[in-house]
């Protein structure tokens, strides 16, 4: 099983957070952990003025809760002190059982995804940049917490910090499968592809190749296929000694022999395009 996000931290619960920065467009909360047998309650709440929920002082920009004893997920907002209007939804989660939440802020809008996959959209009732507190509570153990991610347009390319892929060093990459291909590519200094990943969806499988010179090596299709279509996934890719190590939503998925003599310094750069929306991508020891 992959290492969890280099920015991601256990927590107690109830769990109360001032944010440091505006929470722009593109960026998500990522939240994840485990609900005990029993549980009837947990919420997640984007505050304004407040740690915590007051009628009296601040607002609730965003409400999220996840109800057991109903089988629902209740939104809603709190503004002076007044409650609107609920929007409720399907429980997708039992108690018992792990959970995996996440709230994506746009311009206009969250996107809410539960276990990756998206669950509802909640128009903005009062604007982004008035939310300056996290709080999460309830019935709920908490295993990781962080904010991550960005708008990008596609093509995406980028260098590591650093200049190389050192050994040992991570990507954690976060995106959503749009249509039939996408790709990750590892990039040398002349502009090789030393390391291609390119799940197909019209093909069922991830196939891994390098192009090196302009020719293209043997391709490697062996392993399993875990994207879906329209789900969130996060993948981790790891520069080890010997080869690149995948890992697609904590799962192993497989491994590529380097092919270039020295890994340690030969990957400088990354492109990621196709049919995919990315949504984050971390680098890491």
């Amino acid at each position: 099983m992959a290492e969890p996000h280099p920015n991601e931290f256990s927590v107690p619960v109830p769990f109360r957070a001032h944010l440091q920065g505006k929470i722009e467009p593109g960026q998500t909360l990522f939240t994840h952990g485990n609900i005990p047998d029993g549980a009837t309650r947990f919420e997640v709440n984007f505050l304004s003025g407040s740690p915590t929920i007051d009628p009296h002082v601040g607002d609730v920009v965003l409400h999220i809760s996840v109800r057991f004893d109903e089988g629902k997920i209740v939104f809603n907002t709190m503004k002076q002190g007044e409650w609107g209007k609920e929007e409720r939804v399907s429980n997708p989660w039992k108690a018992g059982q792990p959970f995996d939440l996440r709230v994506r802020a746009h311009s206009d809008k969250y996107e809410i995804l539960a276990d990756q996959k998206e669950i509802h959209e909640y128009n903005f009732r009062l604007p982004l940049e008035s939310i300056n507190y996290l709080e999460i509570n309830g019935n709920v153990t908490l295993t990781g917490v962080h904010w991550g991610g960005r708008y990008f347009d596609l093509p995406y390319e980028t260098g590591f910090p650093g200049g190389a892929l050192r050994a040992g060093q991570r990507i954690y990459l976060n995106g959503v499968p749009q249509g039939k291909r996408f790709n990750v590519d590892l990039l040398g200094q002349n502009g090789d592809i030393l390391f291609h990943f390119n799940p197909r969806f019209d093909e069922k499988h991830v196939v891994r190749n390098s192009s090196i010179g302009g020719t293209w090596g043997q391709e490697e299709r062996e392993g399993p296929f875990p994207f879906v279509k329209e789900k969130a996934f996060d993948l981790v890719i790891i520069n080890e000694p010997y080869s690149i190590q995948l890992y697609a939503n904590k799962q192993h998925l497989g491994t590529f022999a380097h092919r270039t003599s020295n890994p340690e310094y030969d990957y400088v750069g990354l492109r990621v395009a196709g049919d995919v929306e990315l949504t984050g991508l971390d680098f890491s020891h």
